[in-house]
């Protein structure tokens, strides 16, 4: 396949049309304008590069297309779009799932691990008859059942500092499911590198977390000094990973398609003993060791 290094996915062409600033104050991670929740906001894809949806994909999409503020443009940007997903156990799947069938383009799942049967309680794409297989390789069959419209590549191996930058390559947003914190860590620092943004989520027990990062938006996660104290296949309850990968999708749909994120600068934080959610703002650190250069002091 061929591939241009990631870095060369954020071009200065006036085609391109940025973010509309401020539509938050990112030193302070407030929300600022409202009325920017439903300003259209487009991720770096060159016009020429925008596929055009066949008779089939209309037909199929329709109902996402009629949405207010979303329409045909918001939908073969969507179409045109390559994700990177880092893991495939129950949050990735969940996530990767809506994105296909919502009818994202490309997406490269990359992850090492194989399938066991304490698994099976909360990552449903998998069956018995597939323990001890590479989750990667099975979730790509399953997905790519989805919709046959889309491209889903697999990759079983881990993230490293020596393949992320061929492995995001051509991709416009990350997707961290992982559960991981070096890994999370990783795609943040590539993040802010290649200017992508990054939806994180994570989650264990009864509780998970969204947040998300647009390098020289807002903070990354670096900046809002979360709690990911990694944890050896962590107690949880079955559905919990299909709550977080719907909502990762649900920002990561409204990302590729234009729409202003939703979690820029904001924790959002879900607590299932309660069935509650709350979030908390995240400023910008201007000592963070990842971003800083990105928000220069007056």
């Amino acid at each position: 396949m061929d591939v241009q290094p990631a870095a060369q996915i954020i071009t200065t062409s006036p085609l391109i049309l940025k973010f509309a600033p401020p539509f938050a104050d990112a030193r302070t991670g407030g929300r600022g304008d409202p009325r920017a929740q439903t300003r259209q906001v487009l991720p770096p894809l060159r016009r020429r590069d925008i596929a055009s949806l066949n008779p089939a994909e209309l037909s199929r999409y329709a109902r996402q297309i009629s949405l207010e503020n979303w329409g045909r443009e918001a939908q073969e940007r969507l179409k045109s779009s390559q994700v990177l997903l880092a893991g495939a156990g129950g949050v990735a799947t969940a996530a990767a799932a809506y994105l296909l069938a919502g009818g994202l383009g490309t997406l490269r799942l990359v992850d090492d691990s194989r399938v066991s049967l304490s698994d099976l309680n909360h990552q449903i794409l998998f069956r018995e008859r597939d323990l001890g297989k590479a989750k990667a390789l099975v979730a790509q069959q399953r997905l790519q059942e989805i919709n046959a419209f889309a491209q889903v590549e697999s990759q079983v191996k881990g993230l490293t500092e020596h393949n992320l930058a061929r492995l995001a390559a051509g991709c416009h947003l990350l997707l961290d499911a992982s559960n991981s914190s070096p890994t999370g860590l990783l795609l943040n620092r590539a993040a802010v590198k290649f200017g992508l943004p990054l939806v994180h989520a994570w989650g264990w027990g009864m509780n998970g977390r969204l947040f998300t990062v647009w390098p020289g938006q807002g903070p990354c996660l670096a900046c809002a000094s979360l709690d990911n104290t990694s944890r050896h296949r962590p107690a949880l309850l079955g559905p919990l990973p299909g709550i977080l990968g719907s909502l990762q999708a649900f920002e990561a749909l409204r990302i590729l398609g234009g729409l202003r994120p939703a979690l820029l600068g904001r924790v959002l934080i879900f607590k299932g003993k309660d069935f509650q959610f709350s979030e908390r703002s995240v400023p910008v650190d201007p000592g963070c060791p990842v971003c800083r250069d990105l928000f220069p002091v007056p």
